[in-house]
């Protein structure tokens, strides 16, 4: 069995938000998209679609345009046949988060494999944040208490928002629970 290594980076944060995974080769794109909103910390809340640079869309039939795919059917191998190659992935299209998935590593695993994710850094945004640059903007005001939106940033997000924190092991479990 083919297991593709996958840097996962959510385009436009600042410090860069991302992951690194090991999947099948074999994985569709409907659960790579369970994947992604697993190891992301995404909520699954909102349309997504995946976007092969220079050709067409992969969704379940929502798109902003362009053929689009079927994602029930469609192997990540099908479209990442070799290192350097890449893939987008965009999760709600109000905010339109972007995520650069890149191929960096064909292994080998037997059929005991499990994906898994091996790396990353910083908490993901949270659901209906406004897109990167309004993401920034409440960074800004969460960390400033001079800022004029500080008090109502700091309880809209909660005394528990760490936005540098990253849990490996947290993420694995989550993973596992996950069916499919």
């Amino acid at each position: 069995m083919e297991v593709y290594v996958i840097k996962v980076s959510l385009l436009g944060t600042r410090p860069p938000v991302w992951r690194r995974i090991l999947v099948p080769r074999e994985i569709t794109l409907r659960n790579l998209h369970r994947t992604l909103q697993t190891v992301m910390g995404w909520t699954n809340a909102h349309l997504h679609q995946f976007v092969l640079p220079g050709t067409r869309n992969f969704g379940l039939g929502q798109g902003c345009g362009g053929k689009v795919g079927n994602e029930n059917k469609t192997t990540l191998g099908a479209l990442l046949e070799f290192p350097g190659a890449k893939l987008l992935y965009e999760y709600d299209f109000g905010d339109c988060w972007r995520h650069e998935l890149a191929l960096e590593r064909v292994l080998v695993g037997d059929e005991s494999f499990r994906q898994m994710c091996v790396a990353g850094a910083r908490q993901c945004p949270p659901e209906d944040s406004g897109g990167p640059q309004r993401y920034a903007e409440l960074l800004k005001a969460f960390r400033r208490e001079a800022h004029p939106e500080h008090t109502s940033v700091r309880e809209w997000l909660g005394d528990d928002f760490a936005p540098e924190s990253f849990e490996l092991d947290e993420i694995n479990r989550n993973l596992r629970r996950r069916r499919g």
